[in-house]
């Protein structure tokens, strides 16, 4: 039997396959059970299902059923459909200052909670994603720009043991923005983990502003209206933009994405330009994502 077939029986509802960009399975419909649209996600792994479950609980009332179905080994999150819709429009500067608000409520109002991925030791697990990539080229690159960062070493860790106090959401980008109740919101929290909260605007920064100066200031003062402050310093956040880089070069070398490559290497033309190793033409464009 499915997995659809077994839920559409536990749940008493007839499903319709979402259409996702995740690995996990998604599906809405009409269940007598809850007597209501029910939004029904299934995951294969169980930390990210106990950090959506978790994070949800804390941020609203939308979790009807959580369990596990033991014939496929799934784990499975039942809520209330909020029926949300894409994002239509391009970014402007308004947009871009209410995404900074949204995701500033999300930092202030989730707290850490049991079995929360703690995301430290950086500059180790660095070593040991660089360690096993395979592209010699981008792999040395890597290794230098490491070597260029361990020199500051103690600083930079000094400061994340400071500021590495907020739940993150993991993946913010404007795919995970929806309107829902005529309201911007932020969906999605299976990659919640602590750490810094510029961590958060790296690859929105990046792959939805295109480093777009105006729109990180105005995104930057929305997030900082509601009392939130970047309090990093630029080499930390250059570090995680280093960071940052290197997962999107794991994912690459496994996953052929041209277009996701291209930001990872944007990425490291912004740490090569930071500490002096790009060329004076990179450096403007790509020094817009440190906030100064």
């Amino acid at each position: 039997m499915t997995i659809e077939k077994i839920l559409e029986e536990k749940l008493q509802a007839d499903l319709t396959k979402v259409t996702h960009e995740s690995q996990n399975s998604t599906f809405v419909g009409i269940s007598a059970k809850f007597e209501q649209k029910i939004f029904v996600k299934v995951f294969a792994q169980e930390g990210k299902f106990l950090t959506e479950k978790s994070v949800n609980e804390q941020l609203n009332t939308r979790v009807l059923d959580s369990f596990v179905v033991k014939q496929t080994q799934q784990f499975v999150l039942v809520m209330k459909d909020l029926a949300p819709s894409d994002i239509k429009e391009e970014i402007n500067p308004d947009m871009a200052f209410n995404m900074g608000i949204e995701l500033s409520h999300f930092h202030q109002k989730v707290k850490p909670f049991s079995g929360i991925y703690l995301n430290n030791q950086l500059f180790n697990k660095s070593k040991r994603d660089i360690d096993n990539l395979n592209k010699p080229e981008i792999k040395n690159k890597l290794l230098k720009l490491l070597a260029q960062f361990t020199a500051e070493r103690a600083d930079i860790e000094k400061d994340l043991a400071v500021h590495a106090n907020t739940v993150l959401h993991g993946d913010v980008g404007l795919r995970n923005y929806k309107i829902v109740a005529d309201h911007l919101s932020l969906i999605d929290f299976e990659r919640a983990r602590m750490g810094v909260n510029y961590q958060d605007f790296i690859k929105l920064f990046y792959q939805d502003f295109g480093l777009n100066k105006e729109l990180i200031i105005s995104f930057v003062k929305g997030y900082e209206k509601c009392g939130q402050k970047v309090a990093i310093t630029p080499v930390t956040q250059a570090f995680l933009i280093f960071i940052t880089a290197i997962g999107i070069m794991k994912y690459t070398e496994k996953i052929e994405d041209k277009p996701f490559e291209k930001i990872g290497k944007q990425m490291l033309a912004t740490c090569s330009s930071f500490l002096n190793t790009g060329s004076l033409n990179e450096s403007l464009n790509n020094m817009n994502a440190i906030i100064l």
